[in-house]
């Protein structure tokens, strides 16, 4: 029968034991992808097992899920150190993200990134058969479909970028900026978060290749490619408040309220990483804690960041700016009976964040550049009806393309992002519902399961037969980090 593979750099974590518990990690990848092969039989996930050791020992290691079987493959300490923590998190991420100051080229780590392309395809090929589906995630992989065709892989192959696609300026600067396309264009499916992300692509297609593009279509010589949007989602049953908690009449409750004090809680959930903005957030909510002053007293903000990349210097680094602030803020604000920030840096699992979702009146959410933010979907769906909270969003997430209707603002501009606040807190509560039944309708019909679905359905040129399974399948063994 025929599989789907999907591909990504890392498996997740799996506890020992038959039946054991599955960590998802931070980011909306790991979790898309884990919708995208439930239920589907014979499924696997192939990737780096999170192991390091020797060049010579490559066995992999087999676990199984429910339906899925997962297939890890250790990489050596130096691989990971070029390949991963070089050419992926210093060049790619800040690149894509638009952080051109932070890219850091070094040949040696390019090289290590296109062996490790050659390897993944190496041990994935053993696996295949010639009628299984590859769908390959995001920008470590990016070569990934080219290695695969060199192997004498025919059969449908697809690739889906979970981080913005840089701009034709930013894409220049790669070692080999046309190499990069040419193996791209391989996947015969590339699926993009936004148009703007697409466009993008498209447009550095043009101008290294001298691309055709006929709406669906892009052509390079005797290639072609689909291309299109799939902005990724979430599944909102996940979120949506218990019946008991929507029976209070819209009373707020919980744990943060408690620590508030009842005062109005602004809320920021992100992934510890400079993409998120949390300094700016910081400074946002100075701003507007200086220039109205009567708000003193009257909302607390609590800041969740989930650790990340922490054996990196430059996270390191975030991680101490933003431990300054909040000391700073806090030292010059503070009251005896009031403290202007909490800063929390640790993970908590999803139904917790959702508890912490509902008691907040204000989902800050202000990263400066973001595929898409699942965590703006996530604030929305997880509001009560009655007595919903608003959704400050920034422009720079792709999420704002889909989420118009939340309030949104420049993540570089500080006094816009405190105008935001300001109007956000004294928001009538009619336009909050409004506002939420409009968010609300836009999450519920397209969820992470269309996402899935559609993806998967235009990359094999029919619908799956037992496409239906994707959302039937729902275990309870699951648990699930702070994802940005």
């Amino acid at each position: 029968m025929a599989a789907l593979i999907v591909v990504s750099n890392r498996l997740p974590k799996l506890s020992a034991g038959p039946g054991g518990e599955m960590e998802i990690p931070a980011g909306g990848l790991a979790s898309a992808v884990l919708w995208s092969l439930r239920g589907l039989p014979e499924s696997r996930w192939f990737g780096w097992s999170g192991e390091t050791g020797s060049s010579r020992d490559r066995r992999l290691a087999r676990r199984q899920w429910g339906t899925v079987e997962l297939v890890g493959m250790p990489l050596s300490r130096g691989e990971v150190e070029d390949y991963y923590h070089g050419f992926c998190n210093m060049v790619l991420w800040p690149l894509f993200h638009g952080f051109q100051d932070r890219v850091h080229i070094q040949l040696k780590q390019e090289a290590a990134y296109r062996e490790v392309q050659s390897l993944f395809a190496r041990h994935l090929r053993t696996l295949l058969d010639d009628k299984d589906t590859v769908w390959v995630h995001d920008y470590h992989l990016l070569l990934l479909g080219e290695e695969l065709r060199r192997l004498g892989w025919k059969g449908p192959l697809g690739f889906f970028l979970h981080t913005p696609f840089p701009p034709y300026e930013l894409w220049r600067i790669l070692p080999d900026p046309r190499g990069f396309l040419r193996a791209m264009l391989e996947y015969d499916l590339i699926g993009f978060q936004v148009r703007g992300y697409l466009d993008n692509y498209l447009y550095c297609c043009r101008r290294e290749l001298e691309a055709g593009w006929d709406g669906k279509v892009l052509t390079v010589g005797k290639t072609a490619q689909h291309a299109g949007v799939y902005p990724i989602s979430i599944d909102p049953g996940e979120f949506r408040p218990p019946a008991e908690e929507t029976s209070r009449k819209g009373e707020r409750r919980g744990e943060l309220l408690r620590v508030v004090r009842g005062r109005q809680l602004v809320l920021g959930v992100d992934r510890l990483d400079y993409t998120k903005g949390i300094p700016d957030k910081i400074q946002a909510w100075e701003h507007f804690i200086r220039e109205n002053p009567e708000w003193r007293n009257k909302a607390s903000f609590i800041q969740i960041a989930s650790p990340s990349r922490i054996a990196a210097a430059h996270y390191q680094q975030e991680k101490r700016i933003i431990e300054s602030m909040v000391g700073r803020v806090n030292g010059e604000l503070a009251d005896h009976n009031w403290v202007p920030i909490r800063y929390l840096y640790r993970n908590y699992p999803r139904m917790t964040l959702a508890r912490f979702y509902r008691e907040a009146d204000v989902g800050l959410i202000t990263p400066l550049r973001d595929g898409m933010n699942l965590v703006a979907k996530e604030f929305v769906a997880a509001q009560d009806p009655v007595n919903p909270g608003v959704l400050v969003l920034s422009r720079g997430a792709g999420a704002a393309d889909e989420l118009p209707e939340a309030l949104i603002v420049n993540p570089h501009i500080v006094a816009d992002v405190a105008t935001g606040i300001e109007r956000a807190l004294v928001m009538p509560l009619q336009e909050r519902r409004d506002r939420y039944r409009t968010l609300m309708s836009r999450i519920d019909r397209h969820t992470v399961v269309d996402w899935g679905r559609s993806f998967l359905v235009d990359l094999q040129g029919a619908p799956l037969s037992n496409s239906a399974a994707i959302s039937t399948w729902k275990p309870s063994t699951m648990r699930h980090p702070a994802r940005p």
